[in-house]
């Protein structure tokens, strides 16, 4: 394989499909990606799972909620 080098490009200070800095993990911005290039547990939402017959009150979204009634 023959390596080429690639056409330098512009990024757009804003708008666009670029993300700050300032957004990469933190909450209501992006996940970041930890040093073996997975997200970090700690950004990842982990939704409530409630069993029961009545349904809980005050659910988030993506709160899960299994009827047993």
């Amino acid at each position: 394989m023959v390596a080429r080098q690639l056409a330098p490009q512009t990024v757009p200070a804003t708008g666009g499909n670029v993300v700050s800095s300032d957004k990469v993990g933190t909450a209501n911005g992006v996940a970041g990606l930890g040093a073996d290039a997975k997200v970090p547990a700690a950004q990842i939402n982990v939704p409530k799972i409630t069993v029961g017959v009545t349904a809980p009150t005050g659910p988030a979204i993506g709160d899960v909620w299994i009827d047993t009634n």
